[in-house]
């Protein structure tokens, strides 16, 4: 038996028991494909396509971990997988290789997989909220979306990128200079701030 069969052999057992409907089996199959890293890309990759939601979200979770290019575009195809939480870990695990497209993707799933220990945050708030200037223009449209939990994010998204920011060193004297932004407050109030946040954005 050469090297190449002696690998396989392990990989597959590896591969059927991330597959498992046992959690703590599936899980640990998870840690193991982690640390053969890229040599484990392609098992992941194929996971990602598989029938079932959970198996679809520990292998974007696992790709997040080993961060191999190769797996970009397969998991920007997961940003729009029929199940929340896969899409939510497709675009942090997009965003974890730097892909170009990861800021719009984490927006698309802003509201996919809330933090539940920590509401109203959700996984693809962090990497924004991190994030420098360039996520402004996508986040500031949002300050008017119907849902209440949206904008309420999306305004801890603006507050975080923009205190880091020298112009927003006094948050509280720019955030009351452009109309006291509140996500709970007034349709017609919160969205005559929201504008003054984009007129803001563009000077």
């Amino acid at each position: 038996m050469n090297n190449q069969d002696a690998t396989a052999i392990p990989m597959e057992q590896i591969k059927a028991r991330l597959y498992s409907t046992d959690q703590d089996t599936s899980a640990l199959a998870l840690g193991e494909l982690i640390r053969l890293g890229k040599k484990a890309t392609p098992v992941l990759l194929e996971a990602l396509t598989n029938p079932n939601p959970r198996t679809r979200r520990l292998a974007a979770e696992g790709l997040s971990e080993i961060a191999d290019p190769a797996s970009a575009d397969a998991l920007f195809q997961a940003t729009h997988d029929t199940n929340p939480e896969v899409r939510a870990r497709a675009a942090t695990a997009l965003h974890q290789l730097g892909d170009k497209r990861s800021l719009s993707a984490l927006v698309a799933t802003l509201d996919d997989y809330p933090d539940i220990l920590h509401n109203p945050y959700t996984a693809s708030m962090y990497p924004l909220m991190r994030g420098g200037k360039e996520v402004l223009p996508l986040v500031i449209p949002l300050l008017q979306a119907p849902n209440d939990l949206t904008r309420e994010r999306a305004f801890l998204i603006v507050k975080a990128v923009v205190s880091k920011l020298p112009q927003g060193q006094d948050w509280n004297q720019l955030w009351q200079s452009l109309g006291s932004y509140d996500p709970a407050g007034q349709k017609a109030e919160r969205d005559k701030a929201a504008q003054q946040w984009q007129e803001w954005l563009s000077k």
